[in-house]
């Protein structure tokens, strides 16, 4: 069962980099851990049991003997840098194993991982991979924690954020096939529609997720949707963060030099100040 939002992947080819571009934009970003069966790295931003991370591959023949799963993230991180997967959070994932299969989706497990922290925990899960690979796709990898929410808040305590961004809020998807993206969320993940914000030029369809809305959105004519199909092909194309004091996120964006747009939106990151990841902080 599905149960909530767990993280979003930003890929960046540059651990330390991006770690100071987060700094930068006002983020507390901690030493994450390493991956071993993977070859990652990572960093974390930490808000409640909801986080950002930054990843990226340390040992890429480590990565590509995991197939798919690895060598597809290296793959992105060759030619690029930015939002590259998201993760939702639930128990009993054989279930929606299961019924992915139903749909002719291919699946990955459940298999466990875990995560060497920079402090020397060791941090359990198990994993589904739709697909075999949830890296530049229009679904999630699902995640069932082993580790404790209590161990987990123990071993990443949330962070004191400049910004004032206080959580994710959602996240927008830019897909080719909506119906097909629909089928996989509804009867593959047992998510219920919902409403949402519409974009221009795109069809959409909406899912809340224990507050959090995750938009899956089909261009109908040029616009950002179109455009990201375009260079990325389908896959996360905004994230949205929330804040109670937009005013404050902006005041320390300016401080810091980060480039920003304001609109009735909420607050547009300049993507090159974020390691090519799409930001919008959003009123709570």
């Amino acid at each position: 069962m599905i149960e909530r939002f767990d993280h979003a992947v930003i890929g960046v080819p540059d651990l330390g980099g991006a770690m100071e571009a987060f700094g930068r934009l006002g983020f507390d970003v901690a030493e994450g851990g390493r991956h071993p069966s993977l070859g990652t790295r990572n960093a974390i931003v930490r808000f409640g049991l909801d986080y950002l991370e930054l990843l990226t591959v340390e040992h890429p023949d480590t990565a590509r003997s995991r197939g798919a799963f690895g060598s597809d993230l290296l793959d992105f991180l060759e030619r690029d840098s930015g939002l590259v997967g998201f993760v939702l959070a639930g128990s009993g994932l054989d279930e929606e194993a299961d019924a992915l299969r139903a749909l002719d989706v291919g699946v990955e497990g459940p298999f466990e991982m875990d995560r060497i922290h920079a402090r020397g925990g060791r941090l359990e899960w198990r994993l589904v991979l739709p697909g075999a690979s949830p890296w530049r796709r229009p679904w999630p990898y699902l995640i069932d924690w082993i580790t404790t929410a209590s161990d987990l808040l123990e071993w990443d305590p949330p962070g004191d954020h400049a910004c004032g961004v206080t959580g994710v809020a959602g996240i927008e998807l830019a897909v080719d096939d909506l119906p097909g993206a629909a089928a996989l969320y509804e009867q593959g993940l047992g998510l219920r529609p919902g409403e949402g914000h519409r974009w221009p030029q795109a069809r959409s369809r909406h899912y809340p997720i224990s507050g959090f809305r995750l938009g899956i959105h089909r261009p109908t004519g040029a616009g950002a949707v179109a455009t990201e199909l375009d260079r990325r092909g389908p896959g996360p194309l905004l994230l949205l963060l929330s804040s109670g004091d937009l005013a404050g996120a902006a005041r320390t964006l300016s401080r810091n030099r980060v480039r920003y747009e304001e609109s009735s939106e909420g607050i547009d990151i300049d993507p090159d100040a974020a390691a090519g990841a799409r930001l919008r902080i959003v009123p709570t």
